[in-house]
């Protein structure tokens, strides 16, 4: 049998918040199904493609369960490879292709994220008179590219399952109030995003939601940080000014965005200096250095000590914690 075509996910024309929401979420001027797609790929014999780059789709999130076999998802910045089970939050405009290996099982969720706004807002959107997400950040997670691992054979599998085969359902019924179940298992999904997503929260009480460009720039930043790239890369990959990313950045932390760029770099730094075996030379070019006598000044100029000497202050201390705690039952 022939290779499958990459298939062209439908779209509706883009429509802007105030055409589609009223005061009752019974009344939808547009139908649920203008609004979202779902594909149900079923074990495919071949390799089965989409592609989303079109001009049209920049409204679109994506939402992506893959129960068994493999995924590939071509980003803005970037890939994303993922094997079963798995469950993946693309949020509006990252997303540029997305294929599955011959054999997969799973689903594609295309949203609008007007839709995702109207039943994920951050607590200022209602829907059903209810803030949206019960005070989770939802509109955050929404936000955020993520790729995460429910356990096989979980409560947290079935219940993603179930949510994905409702949407699916109600898409193809278009039945009185589709729009408000579809929105309710929205919710539910990225509940799950949050659930399985370490560091999210933490991250949220840090910064703060901030804006969209902020957030954005994190995600590139988690894909580039070892590649060196300067501010102005991070601002021509976001398709914004230099300026407008610093004012967003500034905004959300109180630094500019090279300070962020350097403690992210570091952060990894101290992590594989406490955590890894590797000599700091190694370390270094793992990080993207050329040159590891630059990268110990580098390190040395933030940290206050050479890598090697921070390698081997936290060692001892944590020997320190073993022999203190070791006899204890």
């Amino acid at each position: 049998m022939p290779d499958q075509l990459p298939r062209q996910i439908p779209i509706s024309s883009p429509v802007t918040r105030s055409e589609t929401l009223t005061d009752n979420p019974f009344e939808d001027l547009l139908p649920v199904t203008t609004q979202a797609v779902m594909d149900r790929f079923d074990h495919p014999l071949s390799v089965q493609s989409w592609v989303m780059n079109d001009p049209g789709r920049r409204d679109r999130c994506y939402a992506v369960l893959l129960l068994s076999g493999r995924a590939e998802i071509g980003l803005r910045q970037g890939t994303i490879t993922c094997k079963a089970p798995a469950l993946v939050w693309l949020p509006l405009g990252e997303t540029q292709r997305f294929s599955v290996s011959a054999g997969s099982d799973g689903y594609l969720l295309s949203v609008a994220d007007d839709l995702v706004a109207r039943h994920c807002g951050d607590g200022s959107g209602v829907a059903g008179g209810t803030p949206a997400g019960g005070g989770l950040p939802l509109r955050f997670a929404a936000d955020t590219v993520h790729n995460v691992t429910p356990a096989e054979d979980s409560g947290n599998l079935l219940l993603l399952k179930r949510s994905f085969e409702t949407i699916r359902a109600e898409l193809m019924q278009n039945a009185l109030g589709a729009s408000l179940v579809v929105g309710a298992h929205l919710q539910i999904i990225l509940t799950m995003v949050l659930r399985l997503a370490e560091g999210v929260m933490a991250q949220r009480d840090k910064h703060g939601p901030g804006s969209i460009t902020f957030q954005r720039f994190l995600q590139v930043l988690e894909l580039h940080f070892r590649e060196h790239w300067n501010v102005a890369d991070y601002a021509t990959a976001l398709g914004v000014s230099e300026r407008r990313l610093g004012s967003a950045v500034l905004r959300a932390t109180g630094k500019p965005p090279l300070t962020i760029i350097h403690e992210r770099v570091l952060r990894e730094a101290c992590m594989r200096l406490e955590q890894s075996p590797l000599g700091v030379a190694q370390i270094a070019y793992g990080l993207g250095f050329r040159d590891p006598a630059y990268f110990s000044r580098f390190f040395k100029r933030y940290m206050g000590e050479a890598p090697g000497a921070y390698r081997r202050l936290r060692r001892a201390a944590e020997r320190l914690r073993d022999d203190t705690f070791a006899a204890w039952p």
